[in-house]
């Protein structure tokens, strides 16, 4: 479909940065097509820290969609925003005006035309990009929107126990997703202007929805929790999903390292975090499938027919523990499942003959499940914004 030719991977290297031979990467690719033959697309290897996967990745996105309105025609939404926060981690690792613009672009879009949205959580999420644009330009414009999403919290529908609906449509649900969502651009709200209440707001949830769906022996998380226990998903008793969700369990692991990074030791909510964190940490570590040194789908049940490797929440495993790690949040055992985990996340990315590069084996969103088939049963994707982001956060951490 392609034909038989080798694509250059754009984006320039470190080596190429150092003034060493920049035609390295050619010269690798026709090896791998003389050795594996004439293909549609090239499987790329290589260790970690070295093939500075995230420019690659981020230069691939913006190759593919020059314009980032077209990302996912989601609009103000969490799809949208997790990639666009991955591509700001590689901003700030290279300094590349390229990726600021982008992100920009795409948020000054949504100020001007006065379409962002901040009905549910997955709306919140893209609230961080205004942060970040609020850091690097001080632009009023960008703090005003950042206090219109925090402003909406205060008639966001709860539980009975203060949680938030994760959704109108899931009433009286909680989401492990539902965390990440919200509460790293609460603490970082907090955080920049100085304001207690979203801080604590942000630790409130994520501390309520670990005390229903944390498992203390394994240190993993079941999907979610259903306070009416009326949800098809629901236990009658507890209130539980089935099944521990990979990237259900991703999402608030990540949550946890980008919120310890704005609350101060002497945050009482700081220990709290830290705690659960290394709870989770040990239930991540222990189910890292040793052969591919990523996570299946059902975390849990890696021997059950019919599970398989998915690639997004592997991607955010890997960045939450080895950004943990880096912090001093974790102990360094940590980083060894973190670089194992890394060299297999290099096996789901290939090189098309184009020279982009494309994501494999990133499961479609979904919400909680009844069942394990069910889990199993869902689409495997490639180039999904879920695995743009895990990819993309992985890199911003291992290289």
């Amino acid at each position: 479909m392609f034909g038989c030719q080798a694509g250059r991977v754009r984006g320039r290297t470190r080596a190429e940065k150092k003034g060493l031979n920049h035609h390295w990467w050619q010269y690798l690719l026709l090896i791998g097509v003389i050795l594996f033959g004439c293909g549609n697309e090239q499987k790329l290897t290589g260790e970690a820290g070295t093939m500075n996967w995230g420019v690659k990745v981020a230069d691939s996105i913006m190759a593919r969609w020059p314009d980032p309105l077209t990302l996912t025609n989601k609009g103000w939404e969490y799809t949208n925003g997790i990639i666009l926060h991955g591509i700001e981690r590689i901003y700030k690792k290279t300094g590349d005006k390229r990726y600021f613009n982008y992100i920009k672009e795409w948020v000054d879009h949504y100020i001007e035309t006065e379409t962002w949205r901040t009905e549910n959580l997955d709306h919140i999420q893209p609230g961080i990009l205004l942060l970040f644009l609020y850091e690097e330009t001080g632009d009023e414009k960008y703090r005003k929107v950042a206090a219109d999403h925090w402003a909406s919290f205060a008639n966001r529908p709860r539980n009975a126990e203060g949680g938030f609906w994760h959704k109108t449509t899931y009433p009286e649900q909680m989401w492990a997703d539902g965390i990440y969502m919200a509460g790293p651009f609460l603490v970082k709200y907090g955080h920049l202007f100085g304001e207690q209440a979203p801080v604590d707001e942000a630790i409130k949830q994520t501390t309520l929805i670990a005390s229903k769906i944390l498992n203390e022996e394994t240190g993993l998380l079941y999907h979610g929790w259903d306070y009416s226990r009326r949800a098809a998903w629901a236990d009658p008793v507890t209130g539980l999903a089935p099944e521990v969700w990979c990237r259900g369990m991703a999402w608030y692991a990540m949550a946890l390292v980008d919120m310890l990074n704005y609350l101060p030791e002497s945050h009482p909510g700081y220990e709290q975090l830290l705690t659960l964190l290394r709870k989770i940490a040990v239930g991540i570590k222990n189910t890292q499938d040793p052969a591919t040194g990523l996570w299946y789908q059902v975390m849990d049940k890696g021997d059950y027919p019919g599970n398989w490797i998915e690639t997004s929440g592997s991607g955010m495993f890997i960045y939450a523990l080895g950004r943990a790690v880096q912090k001093g949040y974790l102990d360094q055992s940590y980083w060894a499942t973190a670089v194992k985990g890394w060299e297999g996340l290099q096996q789901k990315i290939t090189v098309d003959a184009d020279g982009q590069l494309s994501i494999h084996g990133t499961v479609e969103g979904m919400g909680i499940q009844v069942s394990v088939d069910k889990y199993l049963d869902k689409r495997r994707i490639t180039n999904y914004p879920h695995g743009y982001c895990g990819v993309l956060m992985a890199a911003s951490v291992m290289e």
